[in-house]
């Protein structure tokens, strides 16, 4: 449904007349996410944990990508500009302070931050866009480009080497490998980043089967979602993603067909089918509809007591990116809630031709206690 401009219509908090029956259900499943994630805030650092147990823990600490999260699912809320500024200015200060002056790039604790360039390039995505988003900037320059740590993208041949030596018999791992360096190659001089884009292109196209447009090897949500990564990967860099309407079909299948045990794989197929059906030039109508229905039978599952969404359909996951930030219980957790919260809702509305509508306002004494 959109209005007679093309743009998509409000659809007015809490009144779902015009919205479809799937949408409404799956607004269901939000009612308290903001009261949530407002109970994570940790008022002595400014950040942000993970899940409530890890808040309540001792030996957890707020981390950097559950900050960054946070501000994310807040903005789902309302306005960013209406949060208190003492909240505001403790997430800027969280993350400005976990910056390593000599390197550039922003590091919890954890020493796997520091020995992976997945772990750093995610860290690096998330902490600009967050401080960008609240209106301030890194306390240090960003890494250099030609060190050590970046010696994979000195030129395209190296490279090439360097996806050559990722692990293809997981789709998923090799191409999110691939998607976390775009932060970085995004700071290349345009000549350098657009060649080291089209090595990567060109790498994964050749790698892709031509009746799916799956890359790599691995069960159908793992070759499903290294495609997600790689559209994302092109998304970043203004290209086209390779044998997309393949994959378009094949993610359809998959959903269709395979269990759906985690969050990720309710929400990578969901902005996947987005992106490549964009280039498409749109989903279909029955496929706007069918994709809206198993989503939402999907988030169903992994909807938890405590207002947030777990990873898993009966727990939440402990190390969702290699390092341990909660206990694994049967709760809501910053990572799953994130992706349900900031891409999936917003996206199956503005499929359907709906703007969604704030999930907030944030109870008076929402920021009490934290």
């Amino acid at each position: 449904m959109t209005a007679p401009d093309g743009e998509p219509r409000r659809s007015p908090s809490g009144t779902f007349a015009e919205t479809p029956a799937d949408l409404a259900e799956l607004e269901e499943l939000y009612a308290r996410v903001a009261t949530w994630v407002a109970g994570l805030r940790d008022r002595e650092s400014g950040g942000f944990f993970y899940s409530r147990s890890a808040a309540s823990t001792p030996g957890f600490a707020p981390d950097i990508e559950s900050t960054a999260m946070a501000v994310r699912v807040l903005a789902a809320v309302g306005p960013l500009a209406e949060l208190p500024e003492e909240v505001t200015r403790g997430v800027v200060a969280f993350l400005r302070a976990r910056q390593d002056p000599a390197t550039g790039y922003f590091l919890d604790a954890d020493p796997a931050m520091r020995q992976q360039e997945r772990l750093r390039g995610r860290a690096l995505q998330m902490a600009t866009a967050t401080l960008a988003r609240l209106g301030s900037a890194p306390a240090h320059p960003l890494p250099a480009v030609g060190t050590a740590d970046t010696a994979h993208l000195a030129s395209p041949d190296a490279f090439a080497a360097w996806l050559d030596a990722r692990d293809w018999t997981s789709s998923w791992h090799a191409q999110d490998n691939l998607q976390a360096q775009a932060s970085l190659i995004a700071l290349l001089p345009p000549k350098d980043r657009d060649a080291l884009v089209e090595v990567a292109i060109d790498d994964v196209a050749a790698r892709q089967d031509p009746g799916t447009g799956f890359a790599g090897d691995g069960v159908p949500y793992n070759r499903l979602s290294g495609s997600f990564k790689f559209a994302l990967f092109c998304r970043a860099f203004g290209r086209e993603v390779p044998r997309a309407a393949e994959i378009r079909a094949a993610a359809f299948e998959v959903i269709r067909t395979e269990d759906c045990l985690d969050a990720c794989w309710l929400r990578n197929p969901v902005e996947l089918l987005d992106v490549v059906g964009t280039q498409l030039g749109g989903l279909t109508e029955d496929e706007r509809r069918e994709l809206t229905a198993i989503s939402t039978a999907n988030a169903r599952r992994f909807a938890r007591t405590d207002g947030g969404f777990s990873r898993h359909v009966d727990a939440s996951s402990p190390s969702p990116n290699g390092v341990r930030l909660g206990l694994g219980l049967a709760e809501g957790d910053m990572n799953a809630t994130v992706q349900l919260v900031d891409i999936v809702r917003p996206t199956l509305y503005r499929l359907n031709g709906l703007e969604a509508p704030p999930l907030g306002p944030l109870p008076a004494d929402a920021w009490s206690g934290a």
